[in-house]
């Protein structure tokens, strides 16, 4: 399942960079490696010039966007889809924002369960207010 999900995203990248070149600056990355590390330097300003002066005349030419539009999964799926791209601390900062995410989510879904519970039972198990805190303490004891 994880090679198919990193092939997927080898994909997206692959279909970017297909799409932002020609042939010949294909070749010219390929003949990169044999030539002598001063003529290599040169050689890659030169395709990286090429592939942005490819890539101003294809916008120009193609106004309404390069790609299909795709709609972002959830945070998570986002998350896991640029990890690899993302040094040690963005890493951590996204962690800490994934881990908020589901708190809230979590937070959510159980208001929408007591919220449910009243609905069903409305006259409650007590005096209100303890009604809901008998329903929060229930939820924790099954959540452990």
């Amino acid at each position: 399942m994880r090679e198919k999900q990193d092939c997927e995203k080898n994909d997206k990248i692959q279909a970017f960079d297909a799409l932002f070149t020609t042939n010949h600056i294909q070749i010219y990355k390929l003949l990169l490696p044999y030539l002598a590390p001063s003529l290599q330097r040169q050689l890659a300003v030169y395709i990286k010039y090429l592939e942005l002066q490819y890539t101003a005349a294809y916008c120009k030419h193609h106004p309404f966007g390069c790609m299909p539009r795709a709609y972002p999964p959830d945070a998570s799926c986002l998350y896991r889809e640029i990890q690899p791209y993302c040094s040690y601390e963005e890493r951590q900062k996204a962690e800490e924002l994934l881990r908020f995410f589901s708190t809230v989510k979590n937070a959510e879904e159980m208001a929408e369960t007591v919220r449910m519970m009243k609905e069903l039972f409305p006259e409650g198990t007590g005096d209100g207010e303890n009604s809901v805190q008998d329903l929060l303490e229930m939820f924790k004891m099954f959540s452990q």
